[in-house]
């Protein structure tokens, strides 16, 4: 460097030492600094804004989150009060909050999502906290995801697992994409028994994501099951006030009861007019069907129907009973309590939920015994439900919208389908 540059040089860090971050806004408006040409004035707003997240924790109020944060004095009363909806007391561990701070000040906003579609977003005012709700702007996408079973992939958790990366989906959204996709088939299919290596599936599912990059699943528009050689095809319609999935012919898989009363389980003992008994230690009838399950699993009507019977039924332990039309009745015993409300003469609806599973009774170990009674006598659950007559066909008036959807739906399922038959499939 030559002796006049250097000059120069020791001369602009002295003007940066001596007037610090005003003087050298100055220097720069008069056009020069330290003898050399500078851009235009530079504004200093001051500290970046920085957000961290936190998580209210189990058995944890947001109050004691908040003060973790350094912040108190949030009138929660007049937060309630105006947004509406939000409880503070029913907010759940592991919901997520961004603080939003300038430097190492208390934080100055406060925004966490209390629905799927809404986020809370508190701002400090002064000496308050102002409270507003943001809609949140999912973006819809459409994915198409395919799965196989074999011997190393033997359920559909592990297929879709395989099948699908957490930058399409996070795993807790593929096991709801799982879920989704049993209760399409809840009719007909149980996904923890019928499904066999060589079987296989392919869905067309909507997935939401929001700008900061979180990403949920949606909902299945349109599957198709490959099992055991017979294709199985769904597709969802606008059947009214709610949507409904019909079959390739028009009609509604929904039929009179649920093939299963447990989502995913595995059956323990099957019915026999003599089995075993492991805690008595003789040979009686087991006139139902035993299902292995997580102590409180949920428990599932299999039809819409009416509690006759819902407290202690001795050997079945907690025991719901539930008269169905047509002389039909569904037993759930050994259950650990009953669902909120559930008492003789109230009404449940199909698939609601009624128990949960337990080992009351002659139990030895949590499962559900399940049992189907026609006209007083105990029959195969395993063969009476799930029956091949298919369900209801779509409205004569909403035909032509359904086979426009089912076309368009088809496109991206099975682009090499062509035309569906229109008999229904028994």
């Amino acid at each position: 460097m030559s002796r006049p540059a250097r000059t120069r040089a020791a001369a602009a860090t002295l003007a940066l030492a001596v007037l610090g971050v005003a003087g050298v806004a100055l220097a720069r408006v008069s056009g020069r600094l330290g003898g050399t040409p500078t851009a235009p004035a530079i504004t200093v707003a001051g500290a970046p804004a920085v957000t961290e997240t936190d998580t209210l924790r189990r058995g944890e109020t947001v109050s004691q989150l908040f003060e973790r944060h350094q912040i108190t004095g949030v009138d929660w009363t007049a937060i309630t009060q105006a947004v509406a909806n939000f409880r503070p007391s029913r907010l759940k561990a592991g919901l997520a909050f961004l603080f939003t701070r300038r430097g190492s000040a208390s934080p100055h906003s406060v925004s966490a999502r209390v629905s799927r579609d809404q986020r809370l977003v508190l701002t400090r005012v002064a000496d308050r906290w102002d409270a507003s709700v943001e809609a949140i702007p999912w973006r819809v996408e459409t994915v198409v995801i395919d799965g196989a079973i074999t011997r190393d992939v033997p359920s559909v958790y592990d297929a879709v697992d395989a099948a699908v990366p957490d930058s399409i989906l996070p795993a807790s959204e593929r096991r709801q994409l799982v879920w989704a996709l049993a209760d399409v088939y809840d009719w007909e299919v149980d996904f923890s028994r019928d499904l066999q290596p060589g079987d296989a599936f392919r869905v067309v599912a909507e997935r939401l994501h929001v700008p900061g990059g979180e990403t949920q699943f949606g909902r299945i528009m349109a599957a198709r099951l490959d099992l055991s050689g017979k294709h199985l095809y769904a597709f969802r319609y606008d059947a009214g006030d709610t949507s409904e999935f019909y079959d390739e012919t028009g009609h509604s898989l929904r039929r009179a009861f649920l093939h299963n009363p447990l989502r995913f389980s595995r059956i323990t003992s099957r019915f026999s007019r003599s089995r075993w008994q492991p805690i008595l230690h003789y040979y009686r009838p087991h006139l139902g069907t035993d299902y292995a399950a997580e102590l409180g699993t949920p428990v599932r009507a299999i039809g819409d129907g009416v509690v006759e019977f819902a407290g202690w039924g001795g050997g079945y332990g907690n025991l719901i009973k539930l008269r169905h039309p047509d002389g039909m009745e569904s037993l759930y015993g050994h259950l650990d309590h009953f669902a909120p409300g559930i008492r003789p003469g109230v009404r449940v609806t199909q698939g609601e939920e009624i128990g949960y599973v337990g080992s009351t009774g002659l139990s030895t170990g949590p499962h559900l015994h399940f049992e189907v009674r026609v006209h007083g006598h105990a029959v195969n659950p395993l063969r009476v439900l799930g029956g091949a007559a298919p369900g209801a066909p779509i409205a004569a008036a909403r035909r032509a919208g359904f086979e426009q959807e089912k076309t368009r739906l088809l496109r991206l399922l099975d682009p090499t389908a062509g035309l569906l038959a229109s008999t229904p499939r028994s």
